[in-house]
């Protein structure tokens, strides 16, 4: 005797994926999964460029030069593009769920040594390794595509997308705030901007868990359940990889991607502590200035 389908509390097409977006619910499965996937990516961002606003004074205390705050900043940005490059072959073969919270995982270690970089070399390392978290934006797409259908899956992208980058503004906003409150509370400056890596990384670890206990890869169940009841086909790496990195279509995509949000990467990396320079603000000023520009992301994705 079969079991009877799934009940969704949106309604849901063919293959269960949901037709309608309801920003307000947080419905499991797919309401669910959007909410875990913009958060845990948000995480991602605030703590990839939790040392941009406050540069200024990790550079007087690790005597950084202007080259080793422009090479730490490109290293953050490497660190994504590599991963990136991997993060869709992890989606495909175990899941975007699986794919994304690993990701995280490995990669929280890296901002709580934020806090122990003594040199411009162990800096420009943290920022690198990072940087590798910001690959969760592709299993933040791959997950929505696997949630919704083609009449709303570009505004659950969209937002998901968006919001996850919103980190990159707040960010610059929460960094100052919290470094702020911490030396009131005692510690010297360069202690407070160490402790303050602690919060980022905190956020950033307990998002994983989250999307580990809650999140689900498919409205139908887990890539690991489905593939052993055969209800989803098993996919070597070998395929995967010839299939993207053959098509086209992904090239074109890569470089008109890559041309503007890489502009916007390397703004997050710099512009606090060019505000905080050129117009001699305090670190709460400049970022707040700042932040305005990744915060924009809040609503122009909702086209």
């Amino acid at each position: 005797m079969e079991s009877p389908p799934p009940e969704f509390a949106l309604p849901v097409d063919s293959e269960h994926k949901a037709t309608e977006f309801r920003l307000f619910s947080v419905a499991a499965p797919h309401m669910r999964a959007f909410h875990l996937s913009w958060v845990s990516f948000f995480a991602c961002f605030v703590s990839s460029f939790a040392a941009a606003p406050l540069v200024p004074v990790i550079r007087d205390n690790l005597n950084l030069t202007s080259t080793d705050i422009g090479n730490a900043g490109i290293a953050s940005v490497s660190g994504a593009v590599f991963a990136r490059v991997a993060m869709g072959s992890a989606c495909d073969l175990f899941g975007p769920r699986l794919a994304s919270a690993s990701l995280i995982l490995l990669t929280a270690p890296a901002v709580f040594c934020s806090s122990i970089a003594s040199s411009p070399t162990s800096f420009l390392l943290v920022r690198f390794f990072t940087g590798f978290s910001l690959a969760t934006f592709v299993s933040t797409q791959f997950w929505m595509s696997s949630m919704f259908s083609a009449p709303v899956v570009g505004t659950a992208n969209g937002v998901a997308g968006g919001w996850g980058n919103l980190g990159g503004g707040a960010t610059q906003l929460i960094m100052p705030l919290v470094f702020g409150v911490i030396r009131d509370i005692g510690a010297v400056k360069f202690t407070a901007w160490r402790i303050a890596f602690f919060i980022p990384a905190l956020f950033q670890t307990l998002s994983a868990f989250a999307v580990l206990l809650f999140g689900q890869d498919m409205p139908d169940g887990n890539y690991h359940g489905l593939k052993k009841s055969g209800e989803k086909a098993k996919d070597k790496f070998s395929w995967v990889f010839y299939y993207g990195f053959t098509n086209y279509r992904g090239w074109i995509l890569a470089l008109t991607y890559g041309y503007c949000f890489g502009v916007e990467l390397v703004v997050d990396n710099i512009i606090a502590e060019y505000f905080y320079d050129r117009f001699n603000l305090n670190l709460s000023t400049a970022g707040i200035i700042a932040a305005s520009f990744g915060l924009a992301n809040l609503f122009t994705r909702l086209g």
